[in-house]
């Protein structure tokens, strides 16, 4: 006899862990989780790992502010593990051709109630000496963003729905998504074993198009190469105070672990990617120069830090940039959330449980309708203030 269950979730990352741990609390019946590998062994294990909240418009500045609440209090909230969050402040700083665009922004988050404010260039020394300020014409500043720890919150979630009766299945790729009458009823593995589910969630990132696609609709997912390049700074060399996403030069910046620095360089022309898997971990030729490029104009203390290690990863993006969040279009007890396009780390502890409580009936703490995966048919795409990228 087959296997069965309420609900089974594909994926064990930050979104399929925090889903299936919300339906569990929510009393959302049995649920189990597939995944080809092991929980965090995809994208999610390759964040960045950057804490903000600075985003265009409201249905991502609350689940950001939510989901920041839920790392912030972790131990109030979930209880096992932690989230590894570590407010360390973060800034965004803009040439003058976008200083309007970003105060406009800081005010309708404060209408939201963000803590967060735009800094004039001589105020942003005070948060973060290392940055050089000859073309910066501002930047918006929340104190309490900052970096966490995507899989310790995956370990977390993972141990606590372990306890309350999660069925995990690591190891088991997912061969088919099982349909009948127009709705989906359950998965079958790639040793032919069925899972029998009420309902379906698919929260595979950059994969998810692998499995809707022949179901007939058409995930509008596409996928860019992200890289982290690891430098390890001299002794003495003083580390970044502040998590910086750079709108000048588009160099992100972190500290990490003992003196080693995180640094992303969006570039643009990097290869376009089509199969998730075709995406190799290590750094591209060329991306060294990038981000001593980019590092000589915003923080030129670091551009000559040796360079250890790095990883590359994908961006699972919409043509908006935002997720998308909900019933699949056609098919019955059918949901997906991905194409969190690079922004969806500090939203996973809110979005799984606006998906449970939509699951089971109850109203949600944040209105996610601006993220159905209909609107992109419906022509109702999201704004961006910044225009394209992850910034959103």
């Amino acid at each position: 006899m087959p296997a069965t269950c309420d609900v089974c979730v594909i994926g064990a990352g930050l979104v399929g862990s925090s889903t299936a741990n919300a339906l569990l609390r929510a009393g959302a019946g049995t649920v189990a989780v597939v995944d080809r590998a092991h929980p965090g062994d995809g994208d999610s294990g390759l964040t960045f790992g950057m804490v903000r909240r600075h985003y265009t418009n409201p249905v991502l500045i609350q689940l950001s502010m939510l989901g920041t609440e839920i790392l912030i209090h972790w131990d109030d909230e979930v209880g096992v593990g932690a989230s590894g969050y570590t407010p360390t402040g973060y800034l965004l700083p803009v040439p003058e051709r976008l200083a309007d665009v970003c105060r406009g922004q800081v005010e309708r988050q404060r209408a939201l109630g963000l803590d967060t404010r735009f800094l004039a260039p001589d105020e942003i020394g005070a948060v973060e000496p290392l940055m050089a300020l000859d073309d910066v014409a501002g930047a918006a500043y929340e104190p309490a963003g900052g970096v966490c720890d995507a899989r310790q919150m995956i370990a977390g979630w993972t141990l606590d729905s372990l306890a309350r009766g999660l069925d995990l299945r690591q190891n088991a790729a997912v061969e088919e998504i099982l349909v009948a009458g127009g709705s989906a009823v359950g998965v079958r593995l790639a040793g032919g074993e069925e899972i029998h589910a009420g309902r379906v969630v698919v929260a595979t990132g950059g994969w998810s198009g692998e499995l809707l696609g022949p179901l007939g609709w058409e995930a509008p997912i596409a996928l860019s190469r992200i890289q982290v390049a690891v430098l390890r700074l001299d002794p003495g060399q003083p580390a970044p105070a502040a998590v910086t996403s750079d709108a000048v030069s588009n160099v992100v910046v972190r500290a990490a672990a003992g003196r080693d620095i995180w640094v992303v360089a969006y570039q643009a022309g990097t290869p376009e990617i089509h199969v998730r898997d075709d995406c190799q971990r290590p750094l591209l030729d060329g991306y060294e120069e990038a981000i001593r490029t980019a590092l000589a104009a915003r923080f030129p203390s670091l551009a000559g830090q040796p360079l250890v290690g790095g990883w590359g990863g994908a961006y699972d993006h919409t043509p908006d940039w935002h997720p998308v969040a909900g019933p699949v279009p056609g098919i019955d007890d059918l949901w997906v959330c991905a194409g969190w396009s690079g922004h969806g780390l500090k939203s996973t502890p809110a979005i799984g449980r606006v998906l449970a409580d939509l699951m089971t009936g109850r109203a949600p703490a944040v209105d996610i309708a601006a993220l159905a995966p209909d609107r992109f048919a419906r022509g109702e795409l999201n704004p961006l203030a910044y225009g394209p990228g992850a910034r959103a």
